[in-house]
């Protein structure tokens, strides 16, 4: 009797402490009431002769059981005026009551309050592409599209600017529809389905996918694919090393490369989770 209740708890504890455990993917796991969640994450990204450098520190406060609410701050390195302040990101988080049902459910959602002066472009003739689709990323990510379809922005002569999902640079409402599962013992499967608002009636939606492999209790590796609802949209496939030194704690490793010609060239992603 001992070890079938074992084996049952085993999949419960597996996602009760977890949350911010990958790159660019949401899962489904919340702080305790009470207790919270402290990340940052960085990301150094290159197209063309253009790179940008982002940070982002956060937390989340446990506050019901299956509820969390916390905030994110944007500082960000994309031109000539070096790192400045970008915006403020409150959120919330609720995670359904499933019981033994194998897969979680959660929904997050949040406002992006963006210091538009921090908005960027880059000189050269732009071309924009609209199919009025795409989506958003884990914390503000984009600088203003410059058109009705908020599609992506390519700018060529080393411009390289953000729409749909990834956008950054003007306020906006996103969202995320998350399902978590176990496939086995060390495999896990968590899906995104995003959407992004920003006030001027369209809808970008995209999605995020990460499937994370458990080498070693401290070790994992993972895969992870975000992207845009829309052809002209950016797509970044990302492979992810993830270290537990300590039960409370994830570090996190990422290589990205851009899928399409909208796309970043490459990336290079880490961040760090503690709980509390």
């Amino acid at each position: 009797m001992n070890r079938l209740l074992l084996l049952l708890l085993i999949p419960a504890v597996a996602r009760a402490h977890h949350g911010q455990d990958f790159l660019v993917t949401l899962d489904s796991g919340v702080p305790r009431p009470g207790h919270f969640t402290a990340f940052t994450s960085f990301e150094w990204s290159k197209s063309g002769d253009t790179d940008e450098l982002s940070l982002e520190p956060g937390f989340m406060a446990g506050l019901l059981p299956g509820l969390a609410l916390g905030t994110s701050f944007r500082l960000a390195d994309e031109g000539p005026g070096g790192w400045d302040y970008t915006a403020v990101n409150p959120q919330l988080q609720w995670t359904l009551p499933t019981g033994d049902f194998p897969v979680s459910f959660a929904f997050a959602a949040g406002y992006v309050f963006a210091d538009s002066s921090a908005a960027h472009g880059h000189p050269g003739a732009i071309h924009q592409h609209g199919d009025g689709g795409g989506g958003i990323d884990p914390g503000p990510d984009g600088p203003p599209p410059g058109s009705d379809t908020g599609g992506h922005v390519h700018l060529h002569d080393h411009g390289h600017s953000h729409g749909g999902i990834h956008r950054h640079g003007e306020d906006h409402f996103h969202f995320r529809f998350i399902a978590d599962t176990n496939l086995g013992e060390s495999t896990r499967l968590v899906v995104n389905l995003i959407g992004v608002a920003p006030g001027s009636g369209e809808v970008d939606f995209g999605y995020s996918v990460g499937i994370r492999q458990r080498l070693s209790h401290d070790w994992a590796v993972g895969l992870e694919n975000i992207g845009d609802f829309n052809r002209h949209g950016e797509n970044e496939l990302i492979a992810g090393l993830y270290w537990t030194p300590v039960h409370d704690c994830t570090v996190r490793l990422g290589l990205g490369a851009g899928i399409g010609a909208a796309s970043t060239d490459f990336s290079v992603r880490s961040g760090i989770t503690w709980r509390f």
